[in-house]
C-alpha cells in the first residue's frame, strides 16, 4: 500500500493549539526516543519554543516537523543575526524516502521569508553529510556554548567543539564570522 503524500503547512508559534502541540510532540518522541522524555502531552520543544514551524502530516498525523527562531547569536564577540533551526525530525516508519530533504528545502524557503542572512543549527557529526547534502556548512574547528536545560529546568554550560551547520541565505559563507559561537539563549 502507498503512503499518501504529505501535507505541508507552515504554522506560527501562536497559532498552534494544545492538540497540535501533542501531535508533534508525539512525533518528536518517536523521531528522538532517547530524548523521548523531554516530550510528553503538550510539550513539542526542548529548549526554546520555535517561532515558526514546518510540518507535514499525513492523514491529520504529524509525520516531519522543523522549528525555526531568528534570533542573535555572538560569534567571534560580534552580534550575527541567524535563523535557528532545531527539533528536525521525521517519523522513524517513513525515513529514508526523501521527505527529511523535502523538510530541509522547506526550512531554507521559510529561513528566506524571514530575511534572516544564515540558518544555524546544531547536530551529531553522523547526521552532517545529510544536511550537507540540502547546503549546509560544516563550521569547522568552531565551538559552539550553549545554555542546555534539564527536563527538570535546571541550566548547564555545554560547549560543543564539533556539528555547528550554517547554510547561506541571504548572505555568502564569506560573510559568516569567524570564531567561537556563543548562544545567547537556549537552543530551539
Amino acid at each position: 500500500m502507498t503512503e499518501p503524500a504529505p501535507e505541508w503547512t507552515v504554522v506560527h508559534e501562536g497559532d498552534l493549539t494544545l492538540t497540535d502541540h501533542e501531535a508533534i510532540a508525539a512525533m518528536l518522541a518517536q523521531a528522538f526516543p532517547d530524548w523521548d522524555h523531554w516530550y510528553v502531552g503538550g510539550r513539542s520543544w526542548s529548549g526554546m519554543q520555535p517561532e515558526r514551524r514546518v510540518i507535514a502530516t499525513v492523514d491529520d498525523v504529524v509525520v516531519a516537523h522543523v522549528g525555526i527562531r531568528r534570533m542573535f547569536v555572538t560569534v567571534g564577540g560580534r552580534d550575527q543575526l541567524v535563523g535557528a533551526v532545531g527539533l528536525v525530525g521525521v517519523t522513524p516508519r517513513l525515513q529514508g524516502r526523501g521527505l527529511g530533504g523535502e523538510l530541509l528545502s522547506r526550512t531554507a524557503a521559510v529561513l528566506d521569508e524571514l530575511a534572516v542572512p544564515f540558518g544555524l543549527l546544531g547536530t551529531g557529526e553522523d547526521r552532517v553529510p545529510f544536511y550537507g547534502s540540502a547546503g549546509w556548512r560544516l563550521l569547522s574547528d568552531t565551538a559552539g556554548w550553549y545554555s542546555a536545560f534539564t527536563a527538570d529546568g535546571a541550566g548547564l554550560t555545554v560547549v560543543d567543539d564539533e556539528g555547528w551547520l550554517v547554510l547561506p541565505v541571504r548572505a555568502t559563507l564569506e560573510d559568516w564570522p569567524g570564531g567561537e559561537l556563543h548562544w545567547d539563549a537556549q537552543l530551539v
